[in-house]
């Protein structure tokens, strides 16, 4: 057995493990529930089945970091609704509905667990400073158009610094994620964007989605597991 996220290991998962399915399932299995179970509540409840399954066992940073993670995204939402980037159509708290609350520390484990490859340690620094740069556009930029271009501009030069294999999985499954989460979410009226973009969802998607995953491994993996 390799030591992987949440027994302490310097490597999550070095090899994919016949248990691997699941976390893509997972994700199935949430988009599904978020799509066609009746009330946020269930929803909820469903979800929170579906992901204890899947996970069995968190250690104490796994949990730390999926609180802070989901408390980080609490705040983000907030703002965002508050500046009309996006509603949701039956909230329940601040804007949102309940299940929201949890959701971002779902998809920040979901791939820490999946996605097999050493924990980066090094230029965490420059990695938080890109993050926040990053994170900039969405609080200030209303235009679909210039979001796209401000958070891809930043995304380019985010992964011209860190884009060895373990990047650029973790990039382009979350985008995978989010194609289905935001086009579910969407198509079944969980939640609208303005300006009635292509398909319902802005472009600007991609790059949120892409941003989130690289900044997921380079900041919060290493915080999964023990050094």
């Amino acid at each position: 057995h390799e030591p992987g996220v949440g027994d302490g290991g310097e490597r999550h998962r070095a090899h994919l493990h016949p248990v691997s399915w699941v976390f893509p399932a997972q994700v199935l299995a949430t988009a599904l529930i978020l799509g066609v179970v009746p009330g946020n509540a269930l929803k909820l409840a469903l979800m929170l089945v579906v992901w204890a399954a899947g996970f069995r066992r968190l250690s104490g940073r796994e949990w730390l970091t999926v609180l802070g993670v989901n408390a980080l995204f609490f705040g983000m939402n907030f703002g965002a609704l508050q500046k009309g980037f996006f509603r949701f159509e039956q909230p329940d708290l601040a804007g949102m509905p309940v299940y929201e609350l949890f959701m971002w520390g779902f998809y920040t484990l979901n791939a820490a667990r999946f996605i097999e490859g050493p924990v980066p340690r090094e230029r965490r620094g420059l990695a938080l400073a890109l993050a926040v740069a990053f994170s900039i556009p969405f609080s200030t930029i209303a235009n679909d158009g210039w979001l796209l271009a401000a958070t891809g501009s930043v995304l380019v030069v985010a992964l011209f610094f860190f884009h060895d294999k373990g990047d650029l999985a973790f990039t382009g499954y979350l985008v995978g994620m989010g194609a289905l989460i935001e086009y579910v979410g969407v198509w079944t009226g969980q939640w609208s964007y303005p300006a009635n973009p292509v398909g319902g969802v802005p472009l600007w998607f991609i790059t949120m989605w892409g941003g989130v995953g690289l900044f997921t491994r380079r900041l919060l993996v290493p915080l999964m597991v023990k050094p």
